[in-house]
């Protein structure tokens, strides 16, 4: 987990820190900084805050971290009354005199990878000139001061839908975080509203879970066993340890930030939190699910998975046909698009006479045909073939002039995503238009890696590339991991290899695929591994890969 919680850095958190009162005598520090520092610093996370307020508060909660307080004369301080069990009201009693802006930050500040922000009342923060400072830096909004109102007695009351300004911060890049109190008088379409701007929306319940909205699933998620003593700031440590951990699966962000959760309704106030070695035995044990929620107006849409390395010969196609075999083979509903002109794919599934013959692809990317009706039925149980041939060559130059060219393959993959579960993408070994065009489409990356000297040689191009569609194209793209291939195990070379990849991309795969005489017959005789030699080590190598797939993307055969 900690090379996943680097990655994330640098992070930069902004919001005021509060002075929360519960009557004359007893009060405590609050604020999106105070939870979210801990939580992140409990990730082994050191990060950049930027608070504002008296330079005599309580800045306890915020140790180990870089800290920049602007100097105002009044400290965001709230009146706290306990009204039932688990609702409070709140009354305003001082504010700061101005908003924080990104001007305020120091300039040695490196840019942020990821910023965390903790507005607590509508007009705190100028979330907007931090947006215009740093348009690449990935935004996580804990967004329940941007629903509230201040009312003429300095009430803090609540908006029954969302406000303007929310809707306005919504865009590619960002999610939003909210709780079950600021959401549960939306209409329906209010949330989809929301969600077709942003990234996601996650709305937590105290210690009783969370709700996830994506634009094509949603998921619900279990609440570990806590005993709640203070839920303040429990959506905060949330958000905070989905987002730095958001680099690794959706699944085990949304599990880590869970656990957080957990700890965080355990304590009063921003008390230390308790290191990710102590909550995973936690999660462990208490076996956390999430669950797809079937909708009437929300169609479950089929993951795709992009096989992608512009190094030829890394076993790219094996790995595309011998994961997408075994997927149908547990029930789930796969379609293999052979995005290589080379079309071995095509060849290895339906015969190589088929596949010349084949221009399915061809036809759907330059001709604007249906997929649906290309669609070539294979020996394999529940894998269906979207095939090429070699006039997929001349796509590369007739894309160059046509309009939306990057995203061809993604508005085709539209019309099919609902009928399958799985989509994978064998991709070229090139950085041309038919690769680009497969990571737009794609939620996923899987990179085969061969383990001789030169394994990461364009491994970087490669990750540039990844970069750029994310930051113009496709911000969901994400690595679901790095597949070790044609290891030797013999050579002490492929073992040095293997420990260098490991040290460098915490994403690698543990299954290890060997060199396998069997691997490369089973095309040959037109079957997949599992069904040409199913028992033999490269067959077995696949289908653990397979099974940690299914696990990454909490997948359900």
């Amino acid at each position: 987990m900690s090379e996943v919680s680097h990655s994330a850095e640098p992070v930069l958190i902004v919001g005021p820190v509060t002075r929360d009162m519960f009557s004359a005598h007893e009060s405590t520090t609050g604020g999106v900084p105070s939870y979210a520092g801990r939580t992140v610093a409990a990730l082994g996370v050191r990060a950049n805050i930027l608070t504002i307020g008296c330079l005599d508060m309580d800045r306890s909660a915020l140790v180990g971290h870089t800290v920049k307080i602007v100097e105002d004369p009044n400290t965001l301080t709230f009146r706290i009354e306990e009204r039932s069990s688990d609702q409070r009201s709140l009354r305003l009693v001082n504010r700061p005199t101005r908003a924080l802006c990104a001007s305020d930050l120091p300039e040695e500040w490196p840019t942020p990878k990821n910023i965390i922000f903790g507005p607590l009342i509508p007009d705190d923060i100028d979330i907007e000139s931090f947006y215009r400072r740093f348009p690449e830096s990935k935004v996580w909004i804990i967004a329940q001061g941007l629903q509230r109102t201040v009312e003429g007695d300095q009430s803090i009351g609540m908006n029954t839908s969302p406000t303007d300004t929310l809707k306005q911060l919504c865009r590619p890049g960002v999610t939003i975080f909210l709780s079950r109190i600021e959401t549960e008088s939306w209409s329906q379409s209010d949330m989809d509203e929301l969600v077709a701007s942003c990234d996601l929306v996650a709305v937590t319940n105290g210690d009783q879970g969370a709700y996830l909205r994506l634009r094509d699933a949603s998921y619900t998620v279990d609440a570990i066993p806590a005993k709640a003593i203070d839920t303040t700031g429990a959506g905060d440590s949330f958000a905070a340890a989905f987002a730095i951990t958001r680099g690794s699966s959706l699944v085990t962000a949304v599990k880590t930030a869970v656990g957080y959760g957990a700890m965080a309704v355990e304590k009063s106030g921003p008390a230390p939190m308790p290191r990710w070695p102590e909550v995973r035995s936690i999660l462990r044990d208490s076996e956390v699910k999430s669950q797809v929620i079937e909708q009437d107006n929300l169609r479950k849409h089929a993951v795709i998975i992009a096989i992608a390395n512009q190094k030829g010969g890394v076993g790219k196609t094996t790995t595309a046909v011998s994961i997408a075999a075994i997927l149908g083979g547990m029930g789930l509903r796969i379609l293999l698009v052979d995005s290589d002109p080379q079309a071995n794919a095509t060849s290895s599934l339906i015969g190589r006479e088929a596949s010349e013959s084949s221009d399915a692809l061809y036809r759907v990317l330059i001709e604007g045909e249906s997929i649906a009706t290309l669609l070539a039925a294979t020996q394999s149980p529940g894998l269906s073939l979207l095939g090429s041939s070699t006039a997929l060559a001349g796509a590369e130059i007739e894309l160059v002039s046509t309009m939306a060219r990057e995203t061809r393959l993604k508005s085709a993959l539209l019309s099919v995503q609902s009928n399958f579960d799985v989509i994978i993408i064998d991709c070229p070994p090139a950085l041309g238009l038919l690769t680009i065009n497969a990571l737009v489409a794609s939620n996923f990356v899987l990179i085969p890696l061969q383990c001789e000297y030169f394994a990461l040689e364009g491994l970087s191009s490669l990750q540039e590339t990844i970069k750029l569609v994310t930051e113009n194209l496709n911000s969901g793209l994400q690595i679901l991991g790095i597949a070790l291939t044609m290891v030797d195990s013999r050579a002490n070379l492929a073992a040095e290899v293997e420990r260098e990849v490991r040290s460098r991309f915490a994403a690698t795969f543990e299954s290890v695929i060997p060199r396998s005489v069997r691997l490369a017959e089973a095309p040959s005789h037109m079957q997949t591994i599992s069904d040409y030699a199913p028992g033999s080590a490269g067959a077995i190598a696949y289908n653990s890969l397979a099974l940690e797939v299914i696990e990454r993307l909490d997948l359900k055969p």
